[in-house]
């Protein structure tokens, strides 16, 4: 009798993705898809299982993958899809619970010796992958290619979540938490709480805060029909409510308005957060009080330079206020101008070791021309 876990122990190590549907019961699953992943440099499997318009996940080892292919997909499913690097292979299950091939056909070879950097390139996130928080989000579609008008937007929370990957890569965590602030309609805390715990495996706690009672109630919704336990939304206005005082191992925002990002960062400083990834938004608080005083009058003549100075110069202050609590800081960019004119990334590691001469020339420029910074303000010891 051919058993589908035969095909399926055919085509490791080079099984592209297996998906199997059309149960034969109609209590269960009602899909499970089988994909690689890379988890702490290993291969490893990752099962997703869909049952009652949720989404489960369980990773395996090659032997551990068969074993429970065998107790929970041989003979309970009327279809199997098996792709390879090599080519595609349909079955149906026959009435003696047998499985019959249907059809194949060749897949689109990939190069000799490219296939970890392709895996890995892909690994965080591509249109087609089975991302239904995305779906519900508006990124992507049913079948899960992505909304035209949401492409910026996909692009921006991929390269995000990519930096935060290449931070943390060589640290060998086997859990994280992770504080969100400002974070909307949570395209980016999704996608993080997705790659840690569901692509990573690993024991993810995030919290996302945002002002938005309606948009913190829809984004708890999404979290618990997708079975998300370690993603939670709270409503709190970050410059004045009381925040997390558990032990936090990283801070992110993207976009969060004007000093909403001070706030934030001021928070990581004081709780002595390991990782900072932040990508500001709208910065009008040194243009709205900024007065002449010196050498740089000439940048101050016309609004659209003026405007551009001053939130360099904001980054430019935040760097060395973090610099100067003992952070390394990069400012790199985030996505290409074309794609959103915020793109400068605060990315920051903290390190213990102080540099002061930045914040001290931060100082004597907020002296000289008498403008407001809120980082520096709420970090004076």
């Amino acid at each position: 009798m051919a058993k589908i876990t035969q095909a399926l122990t055919a085509a490791l190590p080079g099984l592209a993705k297996a998906v199997f549907s059309q149960p034969v019961e109609k209590d269960g699953a009602q899909k499970i898809e089988i994909r690689p992943l890379l988890l702490k440099g290993e291969r490893r499997w990752q099962a997703e299982r869909f049952e009652n318009s949720k989404a489960f996940h369980q990773n395996f080892a090659d032997d551990a993958l068969l074993a429970w292919a065998e107790e929970n997909i041989e003979g309970r499913f009327r279809q199997a899809l098996i792709v390879t690097e090599t080519e595609s292979r349909q079955y149906i299950l026959k009435r003696d619970g047998s499985y019959k091939k249907t059809g194949g056909a060749a897949s689109v070879p990939r190069p000799v010796g490219a296939q970890s950097h392709n895996r890995e390139k892909d690994y965080i996130l591509r249109e087609g992958e089975n991302i239904p928080a995305l779906v519900d989000l508006g990124v992507f579609t049913k079948d899960f290619k992505i909304v035209r008008a949401k492409y910026d937007k996909f692009r921006q929370i991929n390269r995000f979540v990519e930096l935060v990957a290449q931070g943390v890569k060589d640290e060998n965590m086997d859990r994280i938490r992770i504080l969100d602030f400002g974070c909307g309609k949570s395209y980016l805390t999704f996608i993080l709480y997705y790659y840690f715990a569901v692509r990573c495996g690993m024991q993810t706690e995030i919290i996302g805060y945002d002002l938005k009672e309606d948009v913190v109630e829809r984004c708890n919704g999404i979290a618990a029909r997708y079975g998300y336990t370690g993603l939670r939304f709270e409503t709190a206005d970050v410059t004045k409510d009381r925040l997390a005082d558990t032990e936090i191992d990283m801070v992110v925002t993207l976009h969060a308005c004007d000093v909403a990002t001070d706030y934030a960062l001021a928070y990581a400083i004081r709780r002595g957060v390991k990782h900072i990834f932040s990508v500001p938004c709208c910065q009008h608080e040194i243009n709205l009080s900024i007065r002449k005083g010196g050498e740089l009058d000439l940048l101050l003549e016309h609004g659209i330079i003026r405007e551009r100075v001053c939130a360099l110069l904001t980054d430019s202050i935040r760097a060395a206020v973090l610099e100067s609590a003992g952070y390394a800081v990069d400012v790199i960019e985030f996505v290409d101008f074309e794609h959103s004119p915020k793109n400068l990334m605060l990315r920051a590691r903290f390190t213990g070791k102080r540099r002061n001469g930045g914040r001290e020339r931060a100082e004597a420029l907020q002296k000289q021309y008498g403008f407001r910074q809120s980082l520096l303000e709420l970090t004076t010891d």
